[in-house]
């Protein structure tokens, strides 16, 4: 569309070739305790992100970290307020499920597109009420297949927008939309597949995809420049997140930390140092959006946690679920 290059290759193994050591921060717990108890060595686990956390990482370490704490989303939960959060970053649906809009040169770009009801809903009104124009968007991406994430794609696909996903969240989605169940359809129609190793250029914006897999088979995390007044950050949202543990099996919570390291070592290359997240209920988001509305001029940007403090908050999740799948091995 207007001369954009959907995909353009850029091989992955080269890239891997170029990133840093994976942010360490304390020793790895699992790794000094040989010879612990399966108790002790979560409990090691749990300790060293409560070091990652430090203080302002606190949210993210009590929701993981602390029995009970951790829940799926809330579908009932009320309308996000839309909100401008960067000069090309906007965000709107529910407060639990919230979708992205990027603003480029040839359109807008979604990221998520919330449930079917809320495309109409949520999603449309809250873009109205950023002057945005919801006949713009033309490309709809899916952190994963699940429904509250693909369930309005089909509107904005009935309407010229293109949607992309891996190959096998395609076939997560049509699988979940050939059973029948409620809230699984409408489902978009298989379109675009979208692959580690080539970046969605898009108008003046390329988006790095990087494969997930833990949540769903083909979960995605997205990279992209957002700006602040001119000045430009970098954005990651990690769309696949396992919020609670107890509906996945072992194995997949050890694929799922597999993953994390993963996107992590290609998050540090890129500078990663904006936190947005599709499931906000355990970075602060609260927070940070009343700070961003108090925020005066030339105050720094609440949603730029910086590098270090990124790698610390995925790192977190990770120690967290490296414990729950000791737990799980010792029932």
């Amino acid at each position: 569309m207007h001369g954009s290059r959907w995909f353009r290759e850029a091989p992955i193994a080269a890239l891997r070739a170029l990133v840093p050591p994976f942010f360490a921060g304390p020793a790895s717990a699992q790794g000094d305790a040989a010879g612990a108890s399966p108790a002790e060595r979560a409990a090691a686990l749990r300790e060293n992100a409560r070091t990652l956390a430090g203080t302002d990482l606190t949210a993210t370490f009590d929701f993981f970290c602390v029995p009970g704490n951790a829940r799926a989303n809330n579908f009932g939960a009320p309308p996000l307020t839309p909100v401008k959060l960067f000069d090309n970053l906007y965000a709107a649906g529910n407060s639990e499920t919230v979708v992205y809009a990027i603003t480029t040169s040839d359109g807008i770009v979604l990221l998520d597109s919330g449930t079917a009801a809320e495309a109409e809903g949520l999603v449309v009104p809250g873009l109205v009420a950023l002057g945005l124009d919801p006949a713009n968007v033309k490309l709809v991406l899916l952190g994963h297949g699940h429904s509250d994430h693909y369930g309005g794609a089909s509107y904005f696909q009935s309407r010229g927008a293109r949607v992309g996903t891996t190959e096998a969240d395609w076939g997560t989605i049509e699988r979940a939309a050939s059973s029948g169940r409620p809230g699984d359809t409408p489902a978009p129609t298989r379109d675009l597949v979208v692959r580690e190793g080539e970046p969605i250029v898009f108008g003046n914006t390329t988006i790095t995809p990087v494969e997930i897999p833990g949540h769903t088979p083909g979960a995605l995390a997205f990279i992209f420049d957002v700006f602040d007044g001119g000045t430009r950050h970098v954005a990651g949202l990690f769309g696949g997140t396992v919020l609670a543990t107890a509906y996945t099996p072992a194995a997949g919570l050890t694929q799922y930390v597999e993953s994390i390291d993963h996107y992590l070592e290609i998050a540090a290359r890129a500078g990663v140092e904006v936190e947005v997240q599709n499931h906000p209920i355990f970075d602060a988001m609260p927070a940070k959006l009343a700070a961003l509305m108090a925020r005066e001029r030339g105050a720094p940007h609440p949603f730029v946690i910086g590098v270090d403090a990124y790698q610390r908050f995925w790192k977190i999740v990770s120690e967290c679920m490296r414990a729950d799948i000791i737990g799980k091995g010792s029932r």
